[in-house]
């Protein structure tokens, strides 16, 4: 069936935590977790099918932090290698768990690790590109959903899900991050969130990981 149509009518579960898990098997303190794609593929593929195994619906390609800031072009890691590789090690998983007809592959976006002006450096056009290069990568590699999360500032939000909308026709799933005043990192509530990002058009709507479940 088509994620769309899932939606509101069935129950899904994404995985857990990558990064957490990932230290546990050696991740060093500050070494980026998305060029363990190229460096240790195997292990990102046994993280997929772990959760799969474990009855996970969706699961998330370890792209949270690819982004042209953190992986420029005249860097060590081509960031287009390490965005396809994500998707295609969560693909072979998938299918290494017999899940292909009922699993789908997350395209996971996080935060640029800059923020936008006037509070911040980046411009938002240029967060737009950014966004956009990643989305690009991983729809032409196959993933099913592009998942914008941790998003602790409204506006860059949007400019994740302009260069989504703008760039793959996949259904888009954003999940932001409150402090325990209910306000994310730059002022906007869940109220506000909730108007932008439907009125962006957006398929899902969520929080994740500011708080513990029973705060959020």
């Amino acid at each position: 069936m088509n994620l769309r149509e899932k939606l509101g009518r069935d129950r899904l579960f994404f995985d857990g935590g990558t990064g957490t898990l990932l230290q546990a098997q050696g991740l060093k303190g500050g070494e980026l977790p998305e060029t363990w794609n190229l460096l240790y593929p195997e292990r990102i593929a046994a993280l997929h099918r772990a959760y799969l195994e474990a009855g996970a619906d969706i699961i998330c390609t370890n792209t949270f932090g690819a982004n042209g800031l953190k992986f420029p072009a005249e860097g060590q890691f081509d960031l287009e290698a390490l965005v396809k590789a994500a998707v295609d090690i969560a693909r072979s998983a998938r299918a290494e768990a017999g899940r292909e007809k009922d699993a789908y592959i997350a395209l996971d976006l996080g935060p640029t690790g800059k923020l936008l002006k006037p509070m911040g450096e980046l411009d938002f056009e240029d967060a737009v590109s950014l966004y956009a290069q990643v989305v690009r990568i991983g729809a032409a590699a196959g993933a099913d959903l592009v998942l914008i999360e941790t998003m602790s500032d409204l506006y860059e939000a949007k400019a994740a899900v302009l260069a989504a909308k703008e760039h793959c026709d996949l259904p888009i799933f954003v999940s932001v991050v409150l402090d325990q005043t209910g306000r994310m990192l730059t002022g906007g509530d869940l109220a506000s969130a909730v108007a932008l990002l439907e009125g962006l058009g957006v398929d899902a709507i969520g929080l994740n990981c500011g708080l513990g479940p029973e705060q959020m």
